[in-house]
């Protein structure tokens, strides 16, 4: 099957329409058209549900969108990799998963000065939770991951990097704890909380939140904090987050840390099964001995 029939289908699965994907492709309707039904024919499987207006997927054609992205990312890696096998130049994307953390407030500076070196290498940043970029991983979508603990180690190369976060709670000026300076397991008692939708991070926060937990009113759960922190804003409930992401300044939050301390480590994994492509193992090296403690 040629890619470019593939590409065709995911345009239309982003688009929605035969029409708007065939001005973005520069294909007639009707060679698209015949294109997709050729497709699910040679599968004997509908893709679509057609409407008057929309082609919305159907639940092989959600299977088939994400099988065919991976397979899409993983050759066109491959293709990155064989071209720059005997090529000391060094061109391509690097596909980079990104926590939001403190860690980025470091980590630009040294890809400015990596890209500055090597001009011809891009970035294709995904920002997510922990849990999503590892997923992505698996689904060879990324080559690298910047995350936060805790992670799956056994399943990559992980190497720890110098920045860590301390946990702590976001409040807004109605709050009565926005007048402290720390936070103690049992000011949380009664109140309205916000968490981390991460798995991992939940039964980490229960383990040291256990002394409190059965007064917890979880009210919210969120992967990223944008929508999270105008939530806390507008008094939905205390955040429960990390130090170093940035709090928008119109949101009025104030965080605070808790006390006892408790501190957050980062890693830069990739997966132990698949060869790294030229400039990721490159830029891997680049970070050793500005980020790396192991």
């Amino acid at each position: 099957m040629e890619t470019r029939i593939l590409n065709y289908f995911l345009t239309i699965a982003r688009l929605g329409t035969i029409s708007a994907a065939a001005r973005e492709l520069h294909v007639a309707q009707p060679t698209l058209s015949r294109q997709i039904q050729q497709l699910e024919s040679q599968l004997e499987v509908p893709l679509f549900t057609r409407e008057k207006h929309r082609m919305t997927l159907t639940k092989a054609g959600l299977t088939y969108q994400l099988k065919v992205q991976q397979i899409l990312t993983e050759l066109n890696q491959t293709n990155q990799l064989i071209k720059n096998i005997n090529n000391d130049a060094l061109t391509g994307t690097i596909n980079i998963g990104c926590v939001e953390s403190a860690l980025m407030a470091e980590l630009a500076p040294l890809l400015v000065a990596f890209h500055q070196q090597n001009p011809n290498v891009n970035f294709d940043f995904y920002d997510a939770d922990g849990t999503a970029i590892q997923d992505r991983l698996d689904q060879n979508l990324l080559e690298i991951g910047f995350v936060s603990t805790p992670i799956n180690a056994a399943k990559y190369h992980a190497r720890r990097l110098h920045i860590n976060d301390r946990w702590g709670v976001a409040v807004s000026k109605t709050n009565h704890l926005y007048q402290q300076k720390f936070v103690q397991i049992a000011d949380l008692k009664n109140q309205s909380v916000i968490i981390p939708h991460r798995q991992l991070v939940k039964t980490e926060l229960n383990a040291w939140l256990s002394p409190a937990n059965q007064a917890l009113q979880i009210v919210g759960e969120y992967n990223l904090l944008t929508n999270a922190t105008a939530l806390a804003a507008n008094g939905l409930g205390v955040l429960i987050c990390i130090e170093g992401v940035a709090l928008p300044k119109t949101s009025h939050l104030k965080f605070i840390p808790f006390q006892p301390e408790h501190n957050l480590a980062h890693f830069l994994i990739w997966r132990q099964d698949v060869p790294l492509s030229k400039p990721a193992r490159s830029l891997i090296d680049f970070l050793k001995t500005q980020l790396f403690i192991s």
